[in-house]
């Protein structure tokens, strides 16, 4: 059986598209599984839980559950609908999280491709990614003033501010496609214009650039851990 596994953290930045994901799945008659740390069912040797979202993935194979990604589901979908972004040039940002995983690599690449979207690879992309927003980022201008390159979230805002900024001047401009929350947030901070690849694959991007950016910073406001990644002052 297979378990589509919905991502909090995008379900708060883009209900919209998170409603067209769930319909997806149930039409594919999926089961819909709650927030993976809060849903205590068990799935069997048998079962697989999809996911995007890097957390969950993590949450998950620790508990013992195969997991397979929702990228590989679409792309692999023939039936999958998808919308033409013909004219669209954007930077690619694979996340440090994914860094072990070629098969999310393979199937965003070829999604992005069936929708004619034009990218740019960065200089650290796929297994040698070394961003994750405010949980990673391995930067040489500040690695003098950072004793810990594998967790940010500590420093203050205006250090991690700095190092998004410094993420963001490498886009030249560009909107950047992520596929990570945390990702999508730490452009935020830097002052970057992301894109969530769910957002696009749902046809739900045109037109609600600028409500999905203000919509995340009023988010990164909130104390609540699992979603803020504004670091504590």
């Amino acid at each position: 059986m297979l378990y589509y596994q919905p991502s909090c953290s995008f379900n708060e930045m883009d209900p919209v598209s998170s409603k067209a994901l769930i319909q997806y799945a149930r039409s594919k008659e999926m089961k819909i599984r709650g927030c993976c740390h809060f849903d205590k069912n068990i799935l069997t040797d048998e079962d697989t839980a999809l996911y995007f979202c890097q957390a969950c993935r993590e949450f998950m194979e620790g508990q013992g559950f195969r997991t397979k990604s929702f990228w590989e589901i679409l792309d692999e979908d023939n039936e999958f609908v998808l919308p033409d972004y013909s004219g669209m040039k954007c930077v690619i940002q694979d996340c440090w999280r994914d860094r072990e995983h070629p098969e999310i690599h393979k199937a965003v690449r070829s999604l992005l491709g069936k929708m004619h979207i034009e990218y740019v690879e960065l200089p650290h992309t796929m297994e040698h990614s070394d961003f994750c927003g405010t949980l990673h980022f391995d930067t040489e201008r500040y690695r003098h003033m950072i004793s810990s390159p594998d967790h940010l979230t500590h420093y203050g805002s205006e250090m991690a501010k700095k190092l998004m900024e410094e993420k963001v001047s490498q886009l030249n401009g560009l909107p950047v496609i992520t596929c990570c929350a945390r990702c999508y947030k730490g452009f935020i901070l830097g002052g970057g214009h992301p894109v969530h690849l769910m957002t696009l694959l749902t046809d739900n991007y045109t037109g609600r650039e600028k409500e999905l950016e203000e919509r995340t910073i009023e988010i990164m406001k909130k104390p609540d851990p699992r979603y803020n990644l504004r670091p504590k002052d």
